[in-house]
């Protein structure tokens, strides 16, 4: 049994001296080869592996090439330094330090100090996340391996392509690809400047989710929304909730307000658009802006009202076409200017209401360089208790919101009298001037011819006048016919009241459309009711 036991031993001590002349083999062979040992699910290998104290805490010191590998997350971390601490479970690691996930995603820092129970990695000084699309940066960046979630409150910035985007603080979220900014957002683009409240931005899908107040400056003009909304990048394609487009020209509010391609625009919902070189709102259901094309469509049971004067003007119809080109060019200062002109068409069922006038057609064109409203389409007119009609009807504003109206071609003009019986005045053409919103003077010139009936003190007829001649001249005091004078000398005939027949109370091309007439109230009737923007002064932010 005792020689047994000795060679037993002798054997034991034999493979201990084989086994540290192999190991003593390896250092001599390959002194710089890395080391490596698997230790709770980590495994870590380096040039250089030394044991030491520090911080009063036992631990490997790694540097040249570190690496530690996590499993089963396959997460890999990168160093020229570590230390890894025995007792409580710690990694600090120097010198371009890096994080990898299996799915190619990595986090870049100077420095980096590392949880192994909470999975919980703290990265400071030039942290740089980097994804397929996108980098984003930051000074500190607190990082959930197990959930890929981080946090950073010492600014962040992300980078694709022109696209620049930062904030004081966010959440990085790398499982979801997203980036959530947080206090003082600005996004940079080359065409605009973004500023928001709040924005998460997806780099997988390149979309932008605004909340809360938000703010786009381009070039010549302004987005804002108090609802947020979202951005494509790829198409550029915004939405805006409740937004406002402003220009320096016209100011757009709408339920929902949409760019595309940074140019095109449509807007939905309860749509409000105030011209303010023309002092003119329009209101709707939907709005489009084709940027190529220069043209702006609205329906929805649109409405257009324009200050003229001290009165305001009401024009309905089906739709609002508005295009946009270039004016003659025109001399200034010894320079050639070319000045945007506005033509806004008004098509199907137009009806327009102002005090002192009323319309309605199938169509109108108001021109903004020109500053005329031409009706087309069998055009009917009320003004000064008359009802007038042509084959072109158009009103011209002119200077201090001066009014006058023309009509070409075909003026046939009737008003009813107190007791049913329609005064009329046929001619070719014919001027209107209008004062301080009232009609003040009437001409009608070509073909002139007319029937005036005369009633009595108690309303009975006395008699009808029928009266041929060249032009014909009225004169009105507040809206009620004051003179009437003919040239060159009429050719008429009087008709006592027992000699006026039916068949002599009209002229050839009467038609009476009374029941037509627009009101202010049935213009407005509609339940389209937007509030108004307020304009604030840069004080009042």
């Amino acid at each position: 049994m005792k020689k047994w036991y000795k060679i037993k031993v002798l054997k034991r001590k034999s493979h201990l001296i084989l086994s540290l002349f192999l190991y003593l083999l390896l250092l001599v062979g390959f002194p710089f080869a890395a080391l490596t040992k698997e230790e709770d699910s980590v495994v870590y290998s380096a040039k250089e592996l030394e044991h030491a104290v520090v911080n009063n805490k036992a631990c490997k010191i790694l540097a040249g090439h570190v690496m530690f590998t996590f499993q089963p997350s396959g997460m890999v971390l990168t160093a020229d330094k570590a230390y890894q601490y025995d007792d409580t479970k710690q990694i600090e690691a120097w010198g371009n330090v890096k994080i990898m996930d299996k799915e190619g995603e990595t986090i870049q820092a100077d420095f980096l100090s590392y949880d192994l129970e909470k999975k919980l990695a703290v990265l400071e000084k030039n942290v740089v996340c980097l994804s397929k699309k996108a980098k984003f940066y930051t000074s500190k960046l607190i990082y959930h391996t197990e959930t890929k979630q981080g946090e950073f409150f010492q600014n962040g910035k992300l980078v694709q392509d022109q696209l620049v985007l930062t904030s004081c603080t966010g959440a990085y979220n790398g499982a979801g690809h997203t980036v959530t900014f947080s206090k003082e957002v600005v996004l940079v683009d080359p065409s605009y400047r973004l500023h928001c409240d709040q924005l998460c931005y997806n780099t997988k899908q390149e979309i932008v989710y605004l909340e809360g107040p938000t703010k786009i400056i381009q070039e010549d003009s302004e987005l804002t929304t108090e609802q947020g909304g979202t951005y494509s990048v790829p198409k550029k394609h915004l939405v805006f909730n409740h937004g406002t487009l402003t220009t320096k020209d016209v100011c757009l509010v709408a339920d929902s307000l949409e760019v595309f391609d940074g140019k095109d625009c449509a807007a939905t919902g309860h749509i409000l658009l105030q011209s303010k070189a023309h002092d003119a709102v329009i209101v709707g259901e939907q709005a489009t802006y084709i940027e190529k094309e220069k043209k702006a469509e609205r329906t929805g049971h649109p409405l257009l009202t324009k200050v003229t004067g001290n009165e305001t003007m009401y024009l309905r119809a089906d739709t609002f076409i508005a295009l946009e080109k270039p004016q003659k060019e025109k001399e200034k200062e010894g320079a050639k200017e070319g000045a945007k002109e506005q033509e806004i068409h008004a098509l199907h069922n137009v009806r327009l209401y102002q005090e002192s006038l009323q319309g309605m057609a199938d169509g109108a064109v108001y021109n903004s360089g020109e500053n005329t409203i031409h009706f087309h389409n069998k055009p009917i007119i009320w003004c000064s208790g008359y009802q007038i009609t042509g084959e072109e009807v158009y009103l011209v504003i002119e200077e201090e919101e001066q009014v006058k109206m023309f009509v070409n071609k075909n003026l046939f003009m009737a008003s009813a009298d107190p007791v049913g019986n329609y005064n009329q005045v046929k001619g070719n053409k014919m001027v209107a001037h209008f004062k301080e919103g009232a009609v003040e003077t009437m001409s009608v010139t070509g073909n002139g011819e007319s029937l005036y009936f005369t009633l009595g003190d108690n309303n009975e007829l006395i008699g009808m006048n029928h009266i041929k001649c060249d032009s014909m001249e009225m004169r009105m005091i507040e809206n009620a016919l004051e003179r009437m004078e003919f040239k060159p000398e009429p050719v008429g005939i009087f008709y006592p009241a027992e000699k006026v027949e039916e068949e002599l109370m009209q002229l050839p091309g009467f038609d009476w459309h009374g029941e037509q007439l627009p009101t202010k109230a049935n213009i407005l009737e509609d339940p389209v009711k937007p509030e108004v923007p307020i304009e604030r002064s840069e004080s009042e932010g």
